[in-house]
């Protein structure tokens, strides 16, 4: 699934290809996405001009003149494609946003997991997938004396906080994964556990490892690519994930892995006590 890196790079790339552009036309496969797609989609897009694009949390929000957002989530396998229409359109397409330069948005979305949805309104407080959203981790307010009460009040091991959106948006487990091991804390430790310090040292890791992922672009493995159907190169920089077995880039232990809830933890019990 795209995390906050991926999204912030189509952000950027986004607002340099399509701020400014009027949009004329909308198709729509027909298909449902994460849930239908409402009737009112493409009239709520046709005739409006791009203002604004941005990201909040794993979600892209592109408000719209006259004031409308249209909001996107690319689930666990969407793409969004910017350049010329294409010549025969994709089986896995289900929207083509045609703008008056003839140049086009394309959204690709093979397991239909993601999200289009467009409202009128500019406040993203008054949608229901953004209102719910917890505190950004590269927002001026995420810090070690916002997290340190949160953590001291949980009794959840540490990776299933910081993967629940309603806490911290933006982190899935690739980046919840390399982010402990920069911090040398165990997935499975309990969030009160965690001293004052160690609290600052995870956040500077967030703040870092995210960082670092999106000036790589970044992570493909399979899915993932950019506007310009570029994959991202963050995953030669992982250190831990799906690195079962290899060695430990600091103590050159094996990388072990485990199952924490439904998803797979990569960590080095030797650096990750």
């Amino acid at each position: 699934m795209p995390e906050m890196p991926e999204i912030e790079t189509l952000a950027r790339q986004l607002r340099a290809a399509v701020v400014g552009k009027r949009i004329t036309g909308v198709y729509l496969s027909g298909m449902a996405l994460r849930r239908p797609i409402a009737s009112t989609f493409a009239a709520r897009l046709r005739g409006r001009t791009i203002r604004k694009i941005r990201r909040c949390g794993k979600y892209l929000l592109v408000e719209l003149e006259p004031g409308a957002l249209w909001v996107i989530h690319l689930g666990m396998s969407g793409r969004i494609l910017a350049g010329s229409p294409p010549k025969s359109r994709d089986r896995h397409t289900h929207a083509i946003v045609q703008f008056s330069d003839s140049t086009c948005l394309e959204y690709r979305d093979p397991r239909r997991f993601g999200l289009l949805a467009a409202y009128e309104t500019l406040k993203p407080g008054q949608i229901p997938e953004i209102r719910e959203l917890g505190k950004d981790p590269l927002s001026p307010g995420f810090s070690g004396r916002w997290l340190r009460p949160l953590l001291q009040n949980s009794g959840r091991e540490i990776k299933s906080f910081l993967l629940d959106q309603h806490k911290v948006a933006g982190l899935g487990n690739i980046y919840v994964c390399e982010s402990l091991f920069h911090a040398r804390i165990h997935p499975a430790r309990r969030c009160s556990t965690l001293t004052l310090e160690e609290t600052d040292r995870l956040v500077r890791a967030i703040r870092y490892v995210l960082r670092l992922a999106i000036r790589n672009r970044g992570t493909s493995f399979s899915d993932f690519m950019d506007s310009d159907g570029r994959p991202g190169e963050y995953q030669n920089c992982l250190k831990v994930f799906q690195r079962e077995r290899q060695k430990c880039v600091r103590c050159k232990a094996p990388i072990r892995r485990m199952r924490q809830g439904n998803r797979s933890s990569f960590y080095c019990a030797h650096c990750q006590k």
